[in-house]
């Protein structure tokens, strides 16, 4: 009986310890479903500004639409930056104004208008054994 409890508490600490999560980004508003959606996951305000993120995927765009996932999160505050790579160059094409010429979106779709998106109005949160759905709309300039 004393073997049951034990084996009990481990299972219980190791699944609250350990508590993984994952996030959903369902990005749609494609203009065409050639090239590939850059999809990157942000943990700090830094990270986001300076474009170094936690995780990316690279997702094919069908109908117009895609899904990005990531797996393995911590319990933790993120935002997501997204952006269609239709020549599939890796980079976000702009012209000589630095204005967007590819498709782009933000986890909570708050986009300034004559600016790059930040980490702030669009972080969430995600907690523990949590699987989280976000849903994008690119914005096309």
């Amino acid at each position: 009986m004393k073997t049951h409890w034990l084996l009990f508490i481990f299972t219980f600490f190791s699944l609250s310890v350990f508590s993984q999560n994952t996030v959903i980004a369902s990005i749609n508003n494609f203009e065409s479903s050639k090239g590939i959606c850059r999809a990157c996951l942000f943990n700090s305000p830094d990270a986001f500004e300076k474009q170094n993120p936690l995780q990316c995927t690279l997702v094919t765009v069908t109908n117009n639409k895609t899904k990005a996932e990531f797996t393995n999160l911590p319990d933790g505050t993120y935002a997501i930056f997204v952006f269609h790579d239709t020549n599939k160059n890796g980079m976000m094409d702009t012209n000589w104004l630095g204005i967007p010429k590819e498709g782009y979106g933000a986890s909570k779709n708050k986009l300034p208008f004559a600016a790059a998106p930040k980490f702030d109005p669009n972080k969430f949160f995600v907690a523990a054994n949590t699987t989280l759905t976000l849903y994008i709309r690119l914005r096309n300039l």
